[in-house]
């Protein structure tokens, strides 16, 4: 800088040179100068360097094997997993697409462009084009991401996208499940001749107080496929601390006063069992509706649970039974067993009442027992110790 400003003032008066080459708000106006001048330079070379670079064969692919298929690395980040709905068989993930390749046609010489990396829009230079099978909305998460250049031809693409795909969860050991969830990513524009992915994956899930966690996250690319493509492999787990907290340990607690029912005595017992069973087919509705509607295994914990109100609603029959069976065989106790009871006592004391009587006259007490066997009016006199006998037709 010195010896451009000594260039500089060599230019002016003798005189002038000194006091203006003396005054140090001079020399920094100079040094701005300079400064913007630089800059002016370094933009137009960049404009240059755009116009050369960024024509019409800038959006096509080129191969740095020759013939060979381009090869794209791809490292995915899994970022996060916002939300997994069983009920409606959705995943909302976020993932980062870290991509690069070499593209021929877009190397510069550094000796007359001094820039090792320059950053263009996306839009201005060819990027792999993605179709993911299983999503079904697809937010990218910066609008207009950029493309970083370098001078050796090296094009590094970064792809932020948050998914929300479907997933088939497999709940036949709900709450304890675990599920896989697929993401497939497709080059509908390319063919497997025409390019390759070198894929690999970093898990950077932070696994919080959630139902659902993320296991592990694999990711795989093959080439049994007309176009090129890549699956990420989510492993989710559940904990089942939920679900078994609100769903298990009430049923629990059924089961339980079940069998304390019978320890309630026989006249309340109905109402109770009635009460109970309303009251679990309250909490199974809402255990039904906690539960995808179709699946192509229902979960084990629903026949556990239609099982368990079976029973209940066996129990509560057969406490109805046992109650009427007990009020019948008291109406019959009271309506026939009591009355024949009093009958058979009241003749018995008559009888008693008779034989005690005739007990006193040694005389009639043969002809008593005699009339006691006979059909008809024993022999003798009419009247027999002041009974009065009538004659019979």
């Amino acid at each position: 800088m010195p010896m451009v400003v000594k260039r500089l003032c060599s230019g002016h008066q003798p005189v002038q040179t000194t006091e203006s080459c003396t005054r140090p708000w001079l020399l920094a106006a100079q040094a701005a100068s300079l400064r913007i001048t630089w800059q002016n330079s370094s933009a137009s070379l960049e404009e240059k360097l755009f116009e050369s670079l960024l024509d019409a064969n800038a959006l096509c692919p080129t191969y740095r094997n020759g013939n060979g298929p381009l090869l794209v690395n791809i490292n995915v980040r899994m970022s996060n997993v916002l939300n997994v709905d069983i009920l409606k068989y959705t995943i909302t993930s976020v993932l980062v697409l870290n991509q690069s390749w070499y593209n021929e046609r877009l190397v510069w010489d550094e000796v007359e462009f001094p820039f090792s990396t320059i950053t263009v829009p996306w839009s201005s230079v060819w990027t792999p084009s993605y179709i993911i099978e299983e999503a079904f909305d697809v937010t990218w998460r910066v609008e207009s991401p950029n493309v970083v250049l370098h001078s050796d031809g090296k094009t590094e693409f970064q792809l932020a996208l948050r998914i929300d795909s479907n997933c088939n969860f497999d709940l036949f050991y709900y709450p304890l499940d675990s599920s896989q969830c697929f993401l497939s990513f497709f080059s509908l524009a390319n063919k497997v001749s025409d390019m390759e992915f070198k894929v690999s994956i970093r898990n950077e899930i932070l696994n919080l107080k959630r139902e659902y966690l993320v296991a592990s996250a694999n990711i795989t690319s093959q080439r049994n496929m007309p176009q090129p493509y890549f699956v990420v492999m989510i492993n989710l787990k559940n904990t089942g601390i939920r679900a078994i907290l609100s769903l298990v340990v009430p049923s629990i607690a059924v089961v339980v006063a079940d069998l304390c029912g019978f320890f309630i005595p026989l006249q309340d017992r109905l109402s109770y069992m009635v009460t109970l069973l309303l009251a679990y087919l309250v909490f199974y509705s809402s255990f039904i509706d906690s539960l995808p509607g179709s699946s192509s295994c229902n979960p084990l914990l629903s026949y556990y649970y239609t099982g368990l109100l079976i029973l209940l609603f066996l129990s509560t029959i057969e406490t109805i039974l046992v109650l009427k069976l007990v009020t019948d065989n008291a109406n019959l106790g009271l309506n026939y067993g009591f009355k024949t009871k009093k009958k058979a006592t009241s003749t018995v004391s008559n009888d008693q009442s008779y034989q005690s009587e005739d007990a006193k006259d040694p005389k009639t007490k043969g002809l008593w027992y005699l009339w006691k066997c006979a059909p008809e009016k024993p022999p003798g006199e009419n009247h027999l110790d002041g009974i009065k006998w009538t004659q019979g037709e």
